[in-house]
């Protein structure tokens, strides 16, 4: 069985991160979504899948799970968060950045970040040319709610206007007592996950600064503007390119995105 690892990392700031380490093979940074940390289901499942031909590296966003915070927060930071992991881990490093951590992984491209590939999975932006009003002002909204005691709101209002849920389905997730309690844990980093997305605006300056292969993928089963998004983001991402998982969702079967990230790796080592 391959040795789970867990320790920290130091960021530029001083903020102490994180970090889970599972397995052995060519190094994989996982950056997952808004409430995904340590112990969620999403990077505990997918590292363990994963776990037998990647070296897969996830870590606590800082303010989630067992990473520190620091005052204030800025997308710079985040990315300051992202390059000490990956100063952390030898060798050549592939990314993968799922939903929020979507936008993490762009920025930190952008910036320099030693990741020689990286694979999206269905960032949330909207594709459009400019973020609309509500956007606008949408994080200073959900600040306002947590500020204010209202965190259950916050997490209704950012599962709705972020990741487009029906209102079916958050009823249905505040009816589970124990997960709908770890979301609203988390309802204070929400405004930031907004700002991190531009907005929910393809960041197209960031993305246009991008200068390593880059596979944007989305769920052929997932919503349709997800998929718009994806596409968007290779229009902005120089020499990316696009695919669609079949049968998949917002959350991938870890052999499905396993399939992209071997495609990905293997190009990476080519390269050489």
């Amino acid at each position: 069985m391959d040795q789970h690892v867990d320790r920290t990392v130091v960021s530029a700031d001083g903020t102490v991160i994180a970090v889970s380490d599972v397995g052995t093979g060519p190094a994989l940074v996982v950056v997952a979504g808004a409430f995904d940390h340590h112990g969620t289901p999403f990077p505990t499942g997918h590292a363990g899948a994963l776990s037998g031909r990647y070296r897969v590296i996830t870590y606590d966003r800082r303010g989630r799970g067992a990473s520190g915070d620091t005052e204030p927060w800025a997308i710079e930071r985040e990315v300051e968060d992202l390059a000490a992991v990956v100063a952390d881990v030898e060798g050549p490093v592939t990314a993968l950045g799922v939903c929020v951590g979507a936008g993490v992984v762009l920025h930190g491209l952008a910036a320099g970040v030693p990741i020689d590939a990286a694979v999206l999975y269905e960032p949330p932006y909207r594709a459009t040319v400019d973020p609309h009003a509500d956007d606008v002002v949408f994080a200073d909204i959900l600040d306002e709610h947590v500020a204010a005691g209202r965190r259950a709101q916050a997490v209704r209002a950012f599962l709705a206007h972020v990741l487009g849920l029906p209102m079916g389905q958050i009823t249905a997730l505040r009816l589970k007592g124990a997960l709908w309690r770890s979301l609203v844990v988390d309802a204070h980093v929400l405004s930031r996950d907004v700002r991190m997305l531009n907005l929910l605006a393809v960041p197209d300056r960031v993305a246009a600064a991008i200068g390593v292969p880059v596979l944007v993928a989305a769920g052929g089963t997932g919503l349709e503007w997800m998929r718009q998004a994806a596409r968007a983001v290779v229009e902005a991402v120089p020499g990316s390119e696009y695919t669609e998982l079949p049968g998949q969702g917002h959350v991938p079967d870890p052999e499905a995105i396993g399939q992209v990230l071997d495609r990905v790796t293997a190009r990476a080592a080519a390269r050489g």
